[in-house]
């Protein structure tokens, strides 16, 4: 069966971090560490990269799993990953009649467990929603606290508005963590998901995870980050059970001037 695929993106050369995606931390190349864990994840069926690197390609077809060629126009600096998750899913279909439920994983962070892969998988099963992404709840990086610069190059609040301090007070806020966007293959074409995460669904679930995990490579120190959360952090990266985010406006009155 092909119910149950996972796609991890990587593509080659990048611009942040020459060639991060096979980097060795601790001894073995980025990608490999969220590519074994989708191999060991049992809710998994079939493991696919999508990448036009030939030692991307080489190093993954020597773990067992398959290729998804990546065109030469959806490899560049400013691909969209709207367009590589959607092109990987149409070549899926095409391969796999029965493909109902798609995992995807960035090839640059090491911060991803077969564990969290298998939850993502088993709540699309359950049909309580079409979609899942995995977060970090970010009271500390509220957009209440966001700072720009003004035209005379001094600071002002971001989004213009007068709140409190008291991080406790302000409705909860999630980001993406770098670790598991999880949907029904068809969110991934119909792209009317929460931007910029479109291939996510309309009935999409946040799973929170610890803060720590949301890093992927993009500079030297998050190479330092990623040994610390292998040797310190990973044991502990569990997630309770699903679900255990609400949905975020539910019972929340948003007026930033109610929380000031």
């Amino acid at each position: 069966m092909s119910k149950n695929i996972v796609i991890l993106t990587a593509k080659g050369g990048n611009t942040t971090v020459q060639n991060k995606n096979i980097i060795p931390v601790l001894g073995v190349p980025v990608f490999l560490y969220p590519l074994r864990a989708a191999l060991a994840a049992r809710q998994a069926e079939q493991i696919y990269i999508s990448t036009e690197d030939p030692d991307i390609k080489s190093i993954a077809l020597k773990e067992g799993v398959k290729i998804i060629d990546r065109p030469a126009e959806l490899s560049q600096p400013d691909s969209q990953h709207r367009d590589v998750i959607a092109h990987a899913v149409r070549e899926l279909d095409e391969i796999h009649a029965d493909l109902e439920n798609v995992v995807v994983l960035l090839g640059n962070t090491v911060q991803v467990t077969s564990n969290i892969i298998n939850q993502c998988f088993e709540e699309l099963e359950s049909g309580n929603c079409d979609s899942i992404a995995t977060v970090w709840k970010a009271q500390d990086d509220h957009p209440y606290r966001a700072l720009a610069i003004d035209e005379n190059g001094f600071a002002k609040s971001f989004l213009g508005v007068q709140a409190g301090s008291n991080r406790q007070s302000y409705p909860p806020v999630y980001y993406y963590d770098q670790g598991v966007w999880a949907f029904k293959k068809n969110c991934a074409l119909e792209q009317k998901g929460p931007s910029p995460w479109v291939w996510l669904g309309t009935r999409c679930k946040l799973l929170e995870r610890l803060w720590v995990t949301g890093r992927d490579i993009h500079s030297w120190i998050d190479i330092s980050a990623s040994s610390w959360y292998l040797t310190a952090i990973q044991a502990n990266d569990v997630i309770p059970a699903i679900p255990v985010v609400p949905p975020p406006t539910q019972g929340i009155d948003l007026n930033p001037e109610k929380w000031a």
